[in-house]
Formats: C-alpha cells, sequence, structure tokens
C-alpha cells in the first residue's frame, strides 16, 4: 500500500515537471551579463583601446541571442555594437549607449 502511494506520487510529481518545464522561460541573458555589457561600455567610452574587447564581447553574446531565436534581442545588440564602432570613430554621448542597454536589458 506504502508502496503504491510511493510510486503514484513519482508519477505525479514527473508529470508536473514535465508539464511545467517548457513554460519557463530561458533567459539568453543573466543580471551579470547586464553589468557586464554596462562595463564594456563604459570602458570603451573612456577608452577607446578597450572598445575592440568590447565589440568582441557583445558580439558574442549577439550571436547566442540567435542561437536562441531571440531576433529582438539580437537587434538590439548590434544596435549596440553600431554605437559603440561610433564611439570608436566619433566623439559621441555614452546617453545614447545607456538606452540601448535598458532596451537589451528588457528584450533579452
Amino acid at each position: 500500500m506504502i508502496i503504491d502511494q510511493l510510486r503514484r506520487n513519482k508519477i505525479i510529481s514527473t508529470f508536473f515537471i514535465y508539464l511545467f518545464i517548457p513554460l519557463i522561460p530561458l533567459s539568453a541573458f543573466e543580471y551579470e551579463d547586464f553589468l557586464e555589457i554596462d562595463f564594456l561600455v563604459e570602458s570603451c567610452y573612456q577608452d577607446k583601446e578597450s572598445c575592440k574587447d568590447a565589440l568582441l564581447n557583445i558580439n558574442k553574446y549577439q550571436r547566442n541571442a540567435v542561437k536562441n531565436n531571440n531576433f529582438s534581442c539580437q537587434t538590439r545588440l548590434l544596435g549596440l555594437e553600431a554605437n559603440l564602432i561610433m564611439a570608436m570613430n566619433s566623439n559621441i554621448k555614452r546617453k545614447g549607449a545607456k538606452s540601448i542597454i535598458q532596451t537589451v536589458k528588457k528584450y533579452c
């Protein structure tokens, strides 16, 4: 009797796990990723030599977004990359990058 109850509980638990796993959103980004992106952008604006590293790392996140079929996120990351390329070549304001980072946070 007790063994049957344990088997039934195991079956029900397994059923609920498989039922709810697809409902858990898979995030392409974690909070630490946003902190890293923010740090990379800030370092690029302070020292143009660090922009290449920032671009390489943000491109890595952009490719991960593609793998996860998160094209809204990919688009924002591409915009951020373009913003950093412009920062390397001219003196543009960080305010534009900050708004892009906020949209990255929203869509990624």
